[in-house]
This record gives C-alpha cells, sequence and structure tokens, in this order.
C-alpha cells in the first residue's frame, strides 16, 4: 500500500508502469545502476519483478543500455523517451520508457507495453514494401498526385507510358506531363475526386490506347490506376462489328 502521504500516491493508480530512481555513483559519472524507491503495480506487473528497495540494471539488465541516456536526463534536465526490451524466459516485449528529472540524481521513470504497437508498425512496414513492390513490377501504369496534382510517385508502366523517368516527373503537375488528346478525361475526372472524395471509373483514351481508369481519393491526393483494355476493346468491335 502507497501512505497518503506519498509524493506516489496518484501513480499508484497510473495504468502505466511508473518507477522513482535515485542514480548511483558519482553524480558528474554515467550512473552505474539505478536504486528504485518506487514502482507502481503496473511497473511490478510489466516487469515481473518487486522491485523497491533492488538496483534496477542489476535486477533487470537487459534494460542497462538506458543508463547512459538517463544519466544525461538526470544532468541536463532533458526528457527522453526509448524503447526498451524485456526479457522473461522466451517471452520478449517492447516497453517504451519515458524518463524526466524529478530532482537532483532523482528520476522518474513511465513505462509503456508498446509490443503489439511495434508488431503492428513492423508488418505495415512490411506489408507497405510488399505492396510497393508489387506496384512497380506490376505491367499497368499506376501513379500518385498530389492535392495540386502534382506526381509523386510513378510505377515503371506509368514511366513507359509518358516517356520519362520518375525523376523528371516527380513535382511536375499533371497538366504538363499527361498531355490529353481526344477522348481523354483524365483531368476532369481527377479535379471531381479532389473536390468530392469520391473514386471514379472512367474510359480514358491516351496515345492510340484506351485504358479502364480508377481514380481514388487518399489524405494527401489522388491515386491513378490504368488497365490497357485496347485489345479487348478491338476483339468486342469485331465480335460486334
Amino acid at each position: 500500500m502507497v501512505s497518503p502521504s506519498s509524493p506516489y500516491i496518484l501513480e499508484a493508480l497510473n495504468l502505466d508502469g511508473f518507477l522513482a530512481l535515485r542514480q548511483e555513483g558519482e553524480p558528474h559519472l554515467a550512473p552505474e545502476d539505478f536504486l528504485c524507491e518506487y514502482a507502481n503495480p503496473a511497473a511490478e506487473a510489466l516487469l515481473e519483478e518487486h522491485l523497491p528497495g533492488k538496483r534496477l540494471f542489476a535486477t533487470r539488465p537487459e534494460l542497462t543500455p538506458a543508463g547512459l541516456a538517463w544519466g544525461q536526463v538526470l544532468t541536463t534536465g532533458a526528457a527522453h523517451t526509448c524503447v526498451l526490451e524485456t526479457r522473461r524466459g522466451p517471452v520478449t516485449r517492447q516497453v517504451r520508457a519515458r524518463a524526466a528529472r524529478v530532482e537532483q540524481g532523482l528520476l522518474a521513470v513511465w513505462l509503456t507495453d508498446v509490443t503489439e504497437t511495434e508488431r503492428f508498425v513492423r508488418e505495415t512496414a512490411d506489408f507497405e514494401e510488399r505492396m510497393l513492390a508489387f506496384v512497380e513490377c506490376m505491367p499497368d501504369p499506376f501513379f500518385a498526385l498530389d492535392g495540386e496534382c502534382r506526381f509523386f510517385y510513378v510505377n515503371g508502366a506509368t514511366e513507359r507510358l509518358l516517356g520519362k523517368r520518375r525523376q523528371a516527373l516527380m513535382g511536375r503537375t499533371l497538366a504538363q506531363e499527361y498531355v490529353e488528346g481526344p477522348g481523354s478525361r483524365m483531368r476532369a475526372q481527377v479535379r471531381q475526386v479532389l473536390t468530392t472524395s469520391l473514386p471514379v471509373d472512367f474510359e480514358e483514351g491516351f496515345h492510340g490506347r484506351a485504358f479502364q481508369a480508377t481514380a481514388v481519393p487518399m489524405d494527401s491526393g489522388v491515386l491513378v490506376y490504368l488497365r490497357d483494355v485496347t485489345d479487348l476493346k478491338r476483339v468486342r468491335e469485331r465480335v460486334h462489328g
């Protein structure tokens, strides 16, 4: 139980972990360790350890990499946030540690279990990398425009369609690089998506080729996908001709 007069009474109710750590060693040197003066229930549950009165790094050596940065917090007063790994048997968890100086030699550290968040970030990054590789090698043009209709991504098929390398297209507008001809509706459809924030499907003609186009809104602009249906249209015309 925490005494009602304890300075940590509110932290006892915190759902995140909280540690009050006293520096050991010379104040002007990197800390040798930190003596735990207080650990709230959430911290003890997260670290699976009764910590008050114990040296933190001696008890949980995997947290030692934070020592140098925490020493800087005590020296400069500037808060510091990092992600640490804690281990118990085969289980490894990622913990975000936010450290702040309370007084000379006394450190407050808030601990948040971010294992699932970190896993989600890694999996999302892996998925985005795989999707980008897929988009890059697919045979159909795919490009992204910002809110001013400037190119900020084009795949290889778009380079071939427009006859320019992506370095020459980045930052250029659709009007500058996509020369419309008879039957072209690209610019008008893109403007409609930007105005309404609704996706559109439309037929598009470009350089004598026929495309089935899809333009969809995103937070920062529009994604455009073009599927070449020239040969399909010719077959249909012969069949119905």
